[in-house]
């Protein structure tokens, strides 16, 4: 039970898809955790999460945990849909104003604090080093490497100074890759020297970050066999050894492939602890976790798991758990209508107009007649056409338009066939494209007349944009008088 009881600290989990039973409450209770990963699926509103991590908060006492979230904003956000959030790191690194960045990043940790949390998976410290990356892309700061660091480092001091705990990802650096590790296990060929000038950097200049996630991602400079998240060379010996970083290192999702394929859990989660992680993240606790933990115990007792190793993590966990103390009744107690600034959302807009990149103008003839919309469907948030409508633009109902407005939100890169079609359709009429997330494909439509980067689809986002095309056409009527 004492192994049990060591082991279940060492991990950090998520909440069952079918919500939390008794039984599971009761285990929960009986070996709580490090601590507990929210996402938006575990709650229905703001008034839910606090209640909710006040609960868990109370089943785990007298243990302290950590309730944390993937709060970086733009599409990687819980509270999207419940309050207005930050938009995507690229639109923020190319829109932001000195102070912007730890400005809204202090916002958004008194935000968590308030609603019960205190640990915010963030920032990313990625390089945005291969522009068709499909699981970064603009979640990353930019390609230089000292302007990424920069950032990085105001989100940390802003997330520090909103009281929460902050967590640098992910290690050494997931940016260069082609595939995303939810879905395989990626490879980055960059030499160590090329990973060091470039990738390393940002974690380099924010050693003083409270957590670092590792990547699985094969590095063959670093370590030609194992994942990071699995390489001793790269956790204990770059990370801890070379760089002389003290916090937690913390794995990434170890359900994601890039970790499970191929390997039992015990088996990852064991070879976790060896390379020198302090924490395993699990996205659920189900019962396959449960097993798990008891697998855990059972090696340590048997010495399978290297005891000097294991506690090696204590002091830090201690340190951890002592820097920041968890969210005060008067945090819990603040309104829900404090948690947004009277100058967030003007203040927001500003950066997002100031980010937003332009190729093209309309030309008269996009203003001679209504446009028509494609868009994708959004979680959150009124539609682009509607708020291009709402500024007076005449929009189709069908027929031919004078302008084809085509918005693409997408990660991954486009199909050559889906490419060949937005070539196809700007060489038959006038098309305005409009990168919502990751840009690239921008450069593979010449043609279109009109070519707008926004990095970003949150609503805040797609209402600045509908205000640039309705300048856009504003200035088309013009030019047509």
């Amino acid at each position: 039970m004492d192994a049990q009881r060591g082991i279940a600290r060492r991990m950090v989990v998520g909440l069952p898809r079918e919500g939390l039973a008794p039984a599971w409450e009761k285990d929960f209770a009986a070996y709580p955790p490090a601590g507990v990963i929210l996402f938006a699926r575990d709650f229905q509103d703001l008034e839910g999460l606090r209640r909710l991590t006040a609960h868990l908060r109370d089943l785990a006492r007298p243990r302290r945990i950590f309730i944390a979230a993937d709060e970086e904003g733009g599409f990687v956000s819980q509270l999207a849909g419940h309050l207005t959030v930050p938009p995507n790191a690229a639109l923020l690194a190319r829109g932001a104003e000195p102070g912007d960045v730890e400005w809204l990043a202090r916002v958004t940790g008194e935000r968590l604090r308030a609603l019960g949390l205190d640990w915010a998976f963030a920032p990313v410290a990625d390089i945005h080093s291969e522009p068709r990356n499909p699981v970064i892309g603009p979640r990353a700061w930019g390609t230089a490497p000292d302007a990424v660091a920069g950032a990085v480092a105001a989100m940390v001091r802003g997330l520090r100074a909103g009281g929460v705990a902050t967590c640098l990802k992910h290690f050494p650096g997931h940016g260069d890759t082609v595939l995303d590790s939810h879905l395989a296990l990626p490879r980055c060929d960059a030499p160590a020297d090329r990973l060091a000038a470039r990738e390393l950097a940002p974690f380099r200049a924010n050693l003083d970050a409270d957590a670092v996630m590792t990547a699985h991602v094969v590095y063959p400079g670093l370590d030609p066999e194992r994942p990071a998240t699995f390489s001793r060379a790269i956790v204990h010996g770059l990370l801890r050894e070379r760089l002389g970083f003290a916090g937690l290192a913390i794995t990434d999702a170890l359900e994601m492939k890039g970790a499970a394929q191929g390997r039992e859990p015990l088996a990852a989660a064991r070879m976790s602890l060896e390379a020198g992680c302090d924490l395993l993240l699990y996205a659920f606790h189900d019962e396959a976790v449960r097993r798990l933990r008891l697998a855990l115990a059972d090696a340590l007792v048997d010495g399978v798991i290297d005891r000097a190793n294991f506690d090696a993590a204590r002091p830090r966990l201690a340190a951890f758990d002592h820097a920041r103390p968890e969210p005060t009744a008067e945090d819990l107690a603040r309104p829900l209508e404090s948690l947004t600034p009277p100058d967030w959302e003007p203040r927001l807009e500003r950066i997002v107009e100031r980010g937003l990149v332009t190729r093209g103008t309309l030309p008269p003839a996009a203003a001679a007649g209504p446009w028509r919309v494609q868009e994708p469907a959004f979680a959150h948030g009124p539609t682009l056409a509607s708020e291009i409508a709402a500024l007076g633009v005449p929009l189709a109902a069908g027929g031919t338009p004078a302008l084809e407005v085509v918005a693409v939100m997408s990660r991954v890169p486009l199909t050559a066939m889906e490419t060949e079609r937005l070539r196809a359709l700007a060489r038959a009429r006038p098309v305005a494209l409009i990168g919502l997330q990751s840009d690239a494909f921008l450069d593979d439509v010449p043609e279109a007349v009109l070519r707008i980067s926004a990095s970003d689809a949150t609503p805040l986002a797609r209402r600045v944009v509908a205000r640039a095309l309705a300048h856009q056409h504003r200035a088309a009527l013009a030019a047509r008088a």
